[in-house]
Order: C-alpha cells, then sequence, then structure tokens
C-alpha cells in the first residue's frame, strides 16, 4: 500500500506540473488550433468542393447541411487526432525538465523503484493527454449537434472514446522512447516543432492521404497515429456517412458511399491490400505493446544517465 501511495504520488505530481504549466497546455492544442484555423481560411472550401465532386447528379438528394456537417466532422477527426500526437509528447517534456533541473536524482534517491518511477510518468501522460482530449472531443461534438444532427449511435461513441484512449496510450508509449534520446529542453522543444509540422500531413489532418501517391500513403499508415486517425473518422463521422447513402436508397448503386471511402481516407491501405477496422486496432495494439516493451527494457537502464 505504501508503494501504491509513492506511485500515486509521483503520478500527481507529473499531472500537476503539466496542468499548472499555461504553456505546454498552449503548445500541445497549438496544431490542433492552426488546423481550424486552416479550415476557417481554405480547408472547408476545399472539402466542400471534393465532397461536391463525388455527389454530382445527387444534389437533389443529399442535403447541403448534411455535406457540411459531414465536413466539419472531418474538421474535429484532424484536430482530435492531431491532438492525440502533440498533447502526449507536451506533457512527456517533465521526463526532460526533471533530468535537466536534476530532479530525477531526488526521486532516485526515494525507495520508489527506477520502473516505477517511469511509469508514473507514463500513466500521468495517459491521463492527463485522455481527459484533455476527452474536453475537446466532447466541445466539438457539441458544437457539431448545435450545428446540426450527427447522427452518432451509442455504439459509436464507445468506439469513438475507446480510439482515443488507445491513441492515447499508444502516443505515450511512443514518445517515452523518444524522450530517452533528450539531455535538454532546447531538443525536445525543437523536435516538437518539427512534430506540429509534419504530423498534420502524416495522419491525413491538413488533407485526405489519397492526395499523395501510393508510397507515400503506404509509410504513412504504418504509423500507428494515422491508424487512430482512420478509427476516429469512421465512428464520429461515419453516422452521417450512412445517413446521406440511405436517403440516396441504392439509386447509385453504393457508388457515392465507396467514394467517400476512398477519397477521405476511411481505411488503412499497406501495398494494395484494405485493412478492416479490426485489424486497424490489432495493429495499433500490437505496435503499443512493443513501445511498452522497449520503455521497460529500456528505461530502468538509462535513467537518469548524462
Amino acid at each position: 500500500m505504501a508503494k501504491l501511495r509513492s506511485f500515486w504520488g509521483l503520478t500527481k505530481r507529473n499531472m500537476l506540473v503539466f496542468f499548472t504549466n499555461k504553456g505546454s497546455i498552449f503548445f500541445s492544442m497549438l496544431t490542433p488550433m492552426i488546423i481550424l484555423l486552416l479550415y476557417i481560411l481554405f480547408l472547408k472550401n476545399t472539402l466542400l468542393s471534393s465532397l461536391n465532386d463525388a455527389a454530382k447528379g445527387l444534389e437533389n438528394i443529399i442535403a447541403a447541411k448534411d455535406m457540411e456537417q459531414f465536413v466539419n466532422g472531418l474538421l474535429l477527426t484532424g484536430i482530435i487526432s492531431s491532438a492525440l500526437i502533440t498533447i502526449p509528447y507536451n506533457a512527456l517534456e517533465i521526463i526532460v525538465s526533471d533530468r535537466e533541473d536534476k530532479v530525477d536524482y531526488d526521486m532516485r534517491v526515494t525507495p520508489v523503484k527506477r520502473f516505477e518511477i517511469i511509469l508514473a510518468y507514463f500513466c500521468a501522460s495517459v491521463i492527463s493527454a485522455f481527459l484533455q482530449t476527452m474536453i475537446v472531443l466532447g466541445l466539438g461534438i457539441g458544437v457539431l449537434s448545435a450545428l446540426g444532427e450527427m447522427y452518432l449511435t451509442a455504439g459509436d461513441v464507445v468506439r469513438l472514446v475507446g480510439a482515443v484512449l488507445l491513441g492515447t496510450v499508444s502516443s505515450t508509449a511512443a514518445f517515452m522512447v523518444v524522450m530517452m534520446f533528450f539531455k535538454n529542453m532546447g531538443t525536445c522543444s525543437a523536435f516538437m516543432g518539427i512534430l506540429s509540422a509534419i504530423s498534420g500531413f502524416v495522419i491525413g489532418a491538413y488533407m485526405p492521404l489519397s492526395q499523395f501517391n501510393r508510397g507515400i500513403q503506404n509509410v504513412c499508415n504504418l504509423v500507428p497515429a494515422t491508424g487512430v486517425t482512420v478509427l476516429i473518422r469512421n465512428y464520429l463521422t461515419g453516422g452521417i456517412l450512412r445517413h446521406m447513402d440511405e436517403c440516396i436508397s441504392g439509386l447509385d448503386g453504393g457508388a457515392f458511399k465507396e467514394a467517400m471511402l476512398d477519397v477521405f481516407s476511411y481505411r488503412t491501405i499497406i501495398g494494395g491490400d484494405i485493412w478492416t477496422l479490426n485489424l486497424t486496432w490489432t495493429y495499433i495494439i500490437i505496435i503499443t505493446v512493443i513501445f511498452l516493451v522497449i520503455m521497460r527494457v529500456v528505461y530502468p537502464a538509462v535513467y537518469g544517465k548524462r
């Protein structure tokens, strides 16, 4: 029980450091805010144009408000998926900060084992990132619901929460390994800048991966965060996509829905093979477990080294 209290104490301390640092919270949401700004400026019109092209000849069947809600759902998908990368990263920066300020020296003289110290960092990041992302998701769904119907089922909501949790754990596990190589906050912040710049393209937040050539798509789809984006996109906007397809009532032989799945990258495609959502779940879980094993083996050995 004493060990559990010590572990939870470290975890709570790490969470408080993150939540009381307004700068970390701001920069963790910087990429999602950039996506929102780009959407307002021109992404919305670009996505609506692609949607109108796919719905050509069906304008009198598919309501304009449904198409706009569909595009709004794609925006929220990009915001949440980006947040699942930037928030865990910023929450884990405390590892480098503690190392730079030699706080880790104080921790290592406590009875808590080194792996428990690292696990406290991990759990604090997962909890912090999950809570913050769920707040953003809840607010986003609330805004979209005020604008119109999203046709979300209870099952969609449960799977959506599960995908967010998996994305949080997966990103945190991956970045825990990355943090091993940073000795100071300058390097850590520089990497964050690079990450913010390219992550939106890799996961398809700025534009669908279908706009890239097949080789780039294959590489991007191997990134677990991209798979998480595919899951969130399906669960968040799948309801309104089904509704639009039902409005067509099979008059197009399913061509519209199939075009949507292809154009807006609803499926993970590796080497020409189309993965089911269950296979995407399995792949992300496997990669996450691999990162956790690496963390378990390597971190206790290198923790605190200069």
